[in-house]
């Protein structure tokens, strides 16, 4: 089986670390570097761009510094794993904090170990292709919970799926799910007939398109709701959406740039 290779990119201003940890990174089998930058503005463009697994990241950058990307890109509920590389060592503690919310954090030192960087790497693989594993996993046992009709390209038959974690297991139905929520590196499904759920390992992608479009609406990057629950629409400064499914009554607060996707919910 061939391995599971990770996407990275390297942010730095400084061409020759840029080259340096690519050389260095091209005798590892399990990463594959798709795209460099020399600055926050251009390393936030590529991020969007290709959508790493993991960021080498140089923290004291002109104009804006690698903390500043990472504030971007948490304020955006977009997690990566992150190794930082820097000249400073004293920011090591900093880096750690400010990476918290992503799926790994790791700090190495300039001038760069070589061995030392590929320890830091294969202590955030391991990690990372558990978690994977477990994904695919995950999405294989939600695929198997739908039977579809060739004719007709969609779901038919029951409506359940399973997810499951090392200490449970969950059989919900699909039409009972009021809405889905991405935080904190886990999803947050949310129903009339129980409690919500967090479920670990899982993508808002992955579980997007596995609900029927026709009932589920993405809303941003970190919602899906179900159309039919949706009773209430508040605009204004901060939208607001009320859902109804069942005897249960949830809300929750929508951006603003995304109301025209509620509304369009009603036509």
């Amino acid at each position: 089986m061939n391995p599971l290779i990770v996407r990275s990119v390297i942010i730095d201003d400084e061409l020759p670390v840029r080259r340096t940890l690519r050389n260095m990174l091209s005798s590892v089998a399990e990463v594959s570097v798709v795209g460099e930058a020399g600055n926050v503005t251009e390393g936030l463009d590529l991020i969007e761009e290709q959508k790493p697994d993991l960021i080498f990241l140089d923290i004291k950058m002109p104009i804006r510094s690698g903390f500043e990307l990472l504030d971007e890109l948490t304020k955006q509920q977009r997690f990566y794993g992150v190794i930082f590389v820097s000249g400073y060592p004293d920011d090591a503690l900093t880096a750690v904090q400010k990476a918290a919310p992503h799926l790994h954090s790791d700090f190495v030192v300039k001038p760069i170990d070589p061995l030392l960087l590929k320890d830091k790497f294969r202590l955030f693989y391991n990690k990372w292709k558990a978690d994977k594993e477990h994904e695919l996993e995950l999405t294989a046992q939600l695929e198997k919970a739908f039977s579809h009709n060739p004719e007709l390209g969609v779901p038919s038959g029951p409506r359940f799926l399973t997810f499951q974690n090392s200490v449970a297991l969950h059989r919900i139905e699909v039409a009972d799910i009021m809405y889905c929520e991405s935080a904190n590196k886990q999803i947050n499904v949310y129903c009339s007939r129980q409690e919500h759920l967090n479920v670990p390992n899982l993508t808002l992608d992955t579980l997007e398109k596995l609900l029927p479009p026709d009932h589920f609406i993405r809303i941003g990057k970190s919602h899906i709701l179900n159309r039919e629950a949706i009773s209430y629409l508040e605009k204004g400064a901060r939208p607001k959406c009320r859902l109804v499914l069942g005897n249960r009554v949830r809300e929750l607060l929508i951006y603003a740039s995304n109301v025209w996707k509620v509304e369009e919910s009603y036509s």
